[in-house]
């Protein structure tokens, strides 16, 4: 006979440790109230264009608009995409706030409180021995690169995040190469690397090999410490449809996911 192990409630109970979200009615209101809100036209607005989620850089359909993925399907996207498009159309940090709040009081702040801040619409630069970050200007910003980029090159580095465009980044890495450095780093270095490197050992891939059209034809999906409703929720519609077609999902995962 099957039993529950002690430790776990039974699996369509809850306990006190359960995620208020996750799927379901949260998400439903998270998008009313933010898409009904005065902002809303600009989310809606962002929420319709021909390029990539500001959240996972997941195609958004190119010429055939928001809401549609790779295969034409309508109605592809989440609440990460609201939380990403809501924190870009914050109102800018005042031009002071730095000045009032040392790096020791930032430090205290949780992600979400931090990212509520504002947007940071001004350069600002941490000095040796200083407790606050100070505004810069664009002129003393050039300055500084004009010094660093007539270093020897093993010296000088770049690193591009995944919040710029892919047309940046391969513009900084011809500069980087021009100036004789293959000291190139993106965000996907340090945030992919281990993944890389275990899919290659396993797979002899460094990407991944599932692709959209192939994950539909899957008949048993395995899911290892992914919280795909909070974090991928466009993968649990391809989920559901597995289900629906007599497919098995198999999640390990120490957290009970209401969307799981």
């Amino acid at each position: 006979m099957e039993t529950t192990p002690p430790s776990q409630p039974p699996f369509n109970e809850t306990n006190e440790d359960t995620p208020e979200i996750g799927g379901g009615l949260p998400i439903i209101k998270y998008w009313a109230e933010h898409t009904l809100s005065p902002d809303g036209a600009k989310i809606w607005k962002t929420l319709l264009h021909h390029s990539a989620c500001l959240s996972c850089s997941w195609g958004t359909g190119g010429q055939k608009g928001g809401f549609t993925n790779e295969e034409g399907e309508k109605l592809q996207r989440c609440m990460k995409s609201v939380e990403a498009i809501t924190a870009e159309i914050q109102p800018p940090v005042s031009g002071h706030f730095f000045d009032t709040n040392p790096i020791a009081r930032l430090q205290q702040l949780t992600s979400y409180e931090a990212d509520r801040l504002g947007r940071l619409s001004f350069p600002v630069i941490l000095r040796a021995g200083s407790s606050h970050f100070q505004r810069i200007s664009w002129d003393e910003i050039y300055a500084i690169a004009t010094a660093a980029f007539k270093l020897d090159p093993e010296r000088v580095a770049s690193y591009s995040s995944g919040r710029g465009s892919n047309e940046a980044a391969f513009v900084l890495q011809l500069m980087m190469r021009t100036l004789g450095s293959n000291n190139l780093a993106d965000c996907s270095d340090l945030c992919h690397a281990p993944s890389t490197t275990a899919l290659s050992e396993m797979f002899g891939t460094k990407t991944s090999i599932v692709s959209l059209e192939s994950l539909k034809e899957a008949d048993c999906v395995v899911l290892a410490g992914a919280n795909s409703p909070s974090n991928h929720p466009r993968l649990m519609n391809e989920l559901i449809k597995i289900r629906d077609n007599g497919g098995k999902v198999i999640v390990i995962n120490p957290v009970m996911e209401i969307g799981l």
